[in-house]
């Protein structure tokens, strides 16, 4: 990983996000090291809770470190303060170091589910757009992106799947017994 942000600096991009899931018991005793090597760097240190995006990753919540907890631990390091977000439907709380060495933010999904400010969407190689990354079904574009193409009506539909949205799954997550089917990670990207 290193070797490739090294390469990318040589490539002329500067301030990257490192995204970095954290999951109990795999890499969560390497994150304290994480922040002080991307500390000062330029580079915005991402630490995301371990979600149950797809079917198959094994997710158990008590694999999940709240990122509450990394917040103090790192506070307690290097005192931080928040930042406003960039955008509305920001899905990383922002803090900078006190002492002006950059800022890391942190993706709560499950310990602080924000669907409902929620702006993004994901369109797959096959024409498939999806509200949420939880997703199990989505909404086929093909036919709007095709033949006539007509990019009112590819406005039009996009603005229809998106005020028809119900996913809330994050929310919804700790209500379901046996929650539907979602469509994997490698298919519709982060």
């Amino acid at each position: 990983m290193l070797e490739g942000i090294e390469a990318a600096e040589k490539a002329g991009f500067t301030g990257l996000k490192i995204n970095t899931v954290v999951q109990r018991g795999v890499n969560d005793h390497t994150v304290m090291d994480m922040v002080s090597h991307f500390h000062g760097s330029g580079h915005t240190l991402r630490l995301i809770e371990f979600m149950d995006v797809g079917n198959d990753n094994n997710w158990n919540s008590d694999l999940v470190v709240p990122g509450s907890q990394w917040l103090k631990r790192i506070h307690d390091r290097w005192p931080l303060r928040p930042v406003a977000s960039h955008y509305p439907g920001e899905t990383a709380r922002r803090y900078a170091f006190e002492d002006g060495a950059g800022e890391i933010g942190l993706i709560n999904s499950i310990t602080e589910p924000f669907c409902g400010h929620c702006s993004r969407a994901r369109v797959t190689a096959d024409g498939m757009l999806y509200t949420c990354l939880f997703s199990g079904q989505g909404t086929n574009l093909r036919p709007l992106l095709l033949d006539d193409y007509d990019p009112n009506a590819l406005e039009q539909g996009l603005r229809f799947a998106w005020s028809k949205r119900l996913d809330m799954y994050s929310k919804k997550r700790n209500l379901q017994n046996d929650p539907e089917p979602k469509i994997e990670m490698y298919r519709m990207g982060g």
